[in-house]
């Protein structure tokens, strides 16, 4: 009424009617940031980092789709690692050896990069 959003349900309900997904932690975490009021600009400002939040999964997704042409729904450890080391935002060594032991991959193991 007053051209802001005051409460956590009116940026709830007004985030999720222009079809984003994001979770009350994000919700909160989102409307303690801007002081626990949103002028039209914060809103703007909201909707645009969690547009990236959103985006990012089904990028990675899809990137993992276009080298799968037998659709099996799996990549080889060695060339997830690859992909790691030299595509996009490139991951050290050690940043990958840590990521394959968190996700328990083997090293000629396959992954579900659905589930990675």
């Amino acid at each position: 009424r007053n051209g802001q959003i005051r409460t956590l349900d009116e940026l709830t309900v007004t985030m999720r009617s222009l079809g984003m997904s994001p979770t009350i932690a994000e919700l909160k975490k989102y409307f303690k940031e801007k002081g626990g009021q949103l002028a039209f600009s914060d809103f703007l400002d909201v909707m645009h980092a969690h547009s990236k939040v959103e985006k990012l999964p089904t990028e990675v997704l899809a990137a993992f789709r276009a080298n799968d042409p037998k659709k099996t729904g799996l990549i080889s450890a060695k060339d997830l690692r690859h992909i790691l080391l030299n595509w996009g935002e490139k991951l050290s060594v050690k940043e990958v050896d840590h990521i394959f032991h968190e996700a328990n991959v083997g090293p000629n193991g396959q992954v579900r990069y659905e589930d990675f």
